[in-house]
């Protein structure tokens, strides 16, 4: 029964459950999908919204709140969004107004600095996944620019390049995050020996035009799954 399953994120540091079996669940991008499609058309939007923004919370419970949520959606319909009575529902919306929350104050405090490379450069350390939210905004804002939105907390980033679509991409592996700081370092001091353009160029142009086909990133998947309004 649903009841005997708990769902939990692989983190370094979880603790295995007495007397329980794990059991990994690779990720499919094509189940995703059909499951977003489902939670549109048989539950509704707003629940759709409500998922979503819930699965960006840094809590470790998020998984197994999104997963009950459902039980209840598909029980019930739409109709899920009015029974805040109920402790799974309750717990899904009170996740995804804590990332709605931290989402608006981001959106509203966010600065980018211009770098003498062009380069407009933001960085965030937010408690919650927000990247994929307010990314979006600043992609209708900031379109003719080549802007990064780094998100130190989860070493990701939101990259945007002038005229394109942005995306999400690691920069933990890249080489990117050394340059993050030596660029910045050198904005607030500008006596420092001067960032090598090259590099910076070539890094960019590869980061730009490897992460479409990276194992980890997939924009067309980001923008599916994306609730319209984000967009």
């Amino acid at each position: 029964g649903h009841g005997n399953v708990v769902l939990e994120i692989e983190t370094p540091n979880r603790q295995p459950r007495l007397f329980a079996r794990d059991r990994y669940v690779k990720r499919d991008d094509q189940k995703a999908e059909k499951v977003a499609r489902s939670v549109y058309r048989k539950i509704s939007a707003e629940a759709y919204h409500g998922i979503y923004q819930a699965a960006l919370s840094f809590e470790e419970d998020r998984a197994d709140a999104i997963y009950r949520f459902l039980i209840r959606g598909f029980e019930v319909g739409a109709g899920v969004i009015d029974r805040l009575q109920d402790p799974a529902v309750c717990r899904g919306f009170e996740l995804s107004r804590r990332v709605g929350r931290e989402s608006h104050l981001f959106l509203e405090f966010a600065r980018f600095a211009q770098w003498e490379n062009g380069i407009l450069f933001g960085r965030l350390a937010p408690k919650c996944n927000v990247l994929p939210i307010i990314a979006p905004h600043f992609d209708g804002r900031l379109s003719g620019e080549n802007w990064i939105l780094y998100d130190e907390t989860r070493r990701r980033a939101a990259v945007h390049p002038a005229g394109g679509s942005w995306f999400l991409a690691d920069t933990a592996e890249a080489g990117w995050e050394e340059l993050f700081a030596e660029q910045e370092a050198k904005e607030k001091d500008p006596l420092l020996v001067p960032t090598d353009q090259e590099a910076w160029e070539e890094l960019w142009k590869g980061f730009v035009k490897n992460i479409a086909i990276g194992p980890r990133v997939n924009p067309a998947l980001q923008r599916n799954l994306m609730p319209l309004w984000y967009r």
